[in-house]
């Protein structure tokens, strides 16, 4: 489950929404079962709420031509820092993400 969260949050690049709600879902459910799979799925919640700021902010450098490359390194690297994390949580480790980590692992508790 602590991969699925961080898997799911891919629905993202589909489904606006399934970046937020299926992590946020993850969480809920194993909050109090789970200390392991609830900091990954909470933290992938914070990563995705993360980008989803970043998103806002190049949006207005679109119309400036320097927003397009931004946009396009974003995504990728998300991408790669998401299946990175996902791999991670998949061998039982606790990987986590810059800046939203460290929050993530303070609510749970580990």
């Amino acid at each position: 489950w602590a991969m699925l969260a961080h898997l799911l949050a891919l629905l993202g690049y589909v489904i606006w929404v399934g970046a937020y709600v299926a992590p946020l879902v993850i969480y809920l459910v194993y909050k109090d079962k789970s200390s392991f799979v609830a900091f990954h799925a909470l933290q992938s919640l914070f990563f995705q709420l993360a980008l989803l700021v970043l998103a806002a902010i190049c949006i207005p450098l679109i119309f400036c031509l320097v927003g397009i490359p931004l946009v396009f390194l974003l995504s990728v690297g998300a991408l790669a820092y998401v299946i990175v994390a996902a791999i991670k949580a998949h061998n039982g480790e606790l990987f986590e993400y810059w800046l939203v980590g460290k929050w993530a692992r303070q609510i749970v508790g580990i």
